[in-house]
C-alpha cells in the first residue's frame, strides 16, 4: 500500500474548485432514464450521450474525478481512445462503482446489503491495471419504524471497511457511501439521529479493519427530512445539522468527504450544498458528486435535440458552474432557472 500516493489522490479528488461526475449508472438504470424519454437504451447510444458529458470543455476545470461503471469504463471516444485514458489525459482522475447492488438483509424485513466482496480482489486488479485511481461502493440505509436496526448498520460498515482496505491493497483509494436514504416521513431529527449512529459504526468498522483514513473518501447525504413527510426542507437548517454530524464524527484526518444528492431536485440539492459550504472552514476537503442533479437538464435536451452536441454540452457546461459555486459558498440563487429547477429527481 502505497499510502502517500493515496492521500495525494484523495486530496486532490475534494481540491477546491472541483468535484466528482457520478456516471455510474448500470445499462439497467439508464434504460430507466432513456426510454422515457424516447432514447432507445443501446451500448452505443449510451456510450455517445457519455461521450458529451466527458467532451465538455469546461469539465477539465470543473471535475477532478468520473465515477464510471464496467461498461463506460472501457468504452473508447469516436477517436478510439478509451474513456478512462482520455480523461486522465486531462487531469480528471477515473473512478469505477465496485459494489454489485443490493440485497435484503436476511432475517431485517425492509433492510439492505451489498453484495460483491467476495470477488472484489479479483475484479479490482484490471482497473488498477488500466489506471483507475478510486473506487466507490454504496450500501444503503433507511429510516422507518423498525429501521435502522444496529445489526444492518454493522453489517453495512463492516462491507464498508473490508472493501475499503482491499481498495487500499491495490493502491485504489475507496470512496465509501453509507447512504441514509431520503425516502420516507421521518423528521430531519430522526435522520441526524441515524446518521450519527451510521458514523460512530462505520469509523469504528473502518478502523478496526486498518483503514488509511487520509487515503479514503466519505460519500455522505445531507440531514433531511424524509421525502414523504411533507416537512419543509430548509437550506439553513439542513446545513446546520450536517455540519453538526459531520464534525462531530468525522475523524478530522479522512482525506474528504463528498456529497450525494440522493432523490432531492437538482435545485434543492445545489442550495442546501452552498449551506453547508457557508458554514466551514471544514478540516476536510468538501465537494459534490452528483449524478442527475448534473445530468438531467442535459439527457432532456439531447434527447429532443440529438443533433445539438454543442448546445448538450453548454448546457453541462452551466450545471457544473452551479456545482462549483455551491461547493465554494458562493451559489446565487437566480442562476438555478428553467430547466434546472424542473423537479426532476437525482437518485
Amino acid at each position: 500500500m502505497n499510502t502517500t500516493e493515496l492521500e495525494t489522490t484523495a486530496r486532490y479528488l475534494v481540491q477546491s474548485g472541483r468535484g466528482i461526475l457520478a456516471a455510474d449508472e448500470s445499462g439497467a438504470t439508464c434504460t430507466k432514464r432513456f426510454e422515457p424519454l424516447g432514447i432507445e437504451s443501446t451500448e452505443e447510444n449510451r456510450r455517445v450521450y457519455r461521450q458529451i458529458l466527458l467532451t465538455t470543455p469546461s469539465a477539465k476545470e470543473s471535475l477532478s474525478g468520473v465515477i464510471f461503471f464496467d461498461e463506460t469504463f472501457w468504452q473508447k471516444s469516436d477517436e478510439g481512445k478509451p474513456f478512462h485514458q482520455m480523461l486522465a489525459e486531462a487531469g480528471i482522475l477515473p473512478g469505477i462503482k465496485v459494489d454489485e447492488g443490493l440485497v435484503d438483509l436476511p432475517g431485517f424485513p425492509g433492510e439492505k446489503i451489498s453484495k460483491g466482496l467476495d470477488t472484489l480482489p479479483e475484479r479490482i486488479a484490471p482497473y488498477a491495471k488500466a489506471g483507475a485511481k478510486f473506487a466507490k461502493w454504496r450500501s444503503v440505509i433507511t429510516i422507518a419504524e423498525n429501521t435502522p436496526t444496529d445489526e444492518a448498520i454493522a453489517a453495512n460498515a463492516f462491507v464498508l471497511a473490508r472493501y475499503a482496505r482491499i481498495c487500499q491493497e491495490n493502491d485504489i483509494v475507496p470512496i465509501v457511501e453509507p447512504e441514509v436514504l431520503f425516502d420516507g416521513i421521518h423528521t430531519i431529527a430522526q435522520c441526524e439521529e441515524v446518521m450519527v449512529r451510521v458514523y460512530q459504526e462505520l469509523f469504528a468498522a473502518l478502523a478496526s479493519y486498518r483503514v488509511y483514513l487520509p487515503g479514503a473518501i466519505l460519500k455522505t447525504s445531507m440531514v433531511l427530512p424524509g421525502k414523504e413527510s411533507g416537512l419543509p426542507v430548509d437550506p439553513d437548517d439542513v446545513a446546520t445539522r450536517t455540519v453538526r454530524v459531520l464534525h462531530g464524527y468525522v475523524p478530522k484526518e479522512l482525506g474528504g468527504v463528498v456529497f450525494l444528492s440522493g432523490g432531492q431536485t437538482p435545485s434543492q440539492a445545489f442550495l442546501n450544498l452552498n449551506a453547508i459550504a457557508q458554514k466551514g472552514p471544514h478540516p476536510w476537503g468538501l465537494t459534490f458528486s452528483y449524478s442527475r442533479g448534473l445530468q438531467d437538464p442535459v439527457l432532456k435536451h439531447w434527447a429532443a435535440h440529438r443533433d445539438d452536441i454543442s448546445g448538450s454540452k453548454e448546457i453541462f457546461a452551466h450545471q457544473l458552474a452551479i456545482a462549483v459555486d455551491a461547493t465554494k459558498g458562493t451559489l446565487a440563487a437566480e442562476s438555478l432557472g428553467g430547466d434546472f429547477v424542473s423537479g426532476s429527481q437525482d437518485l
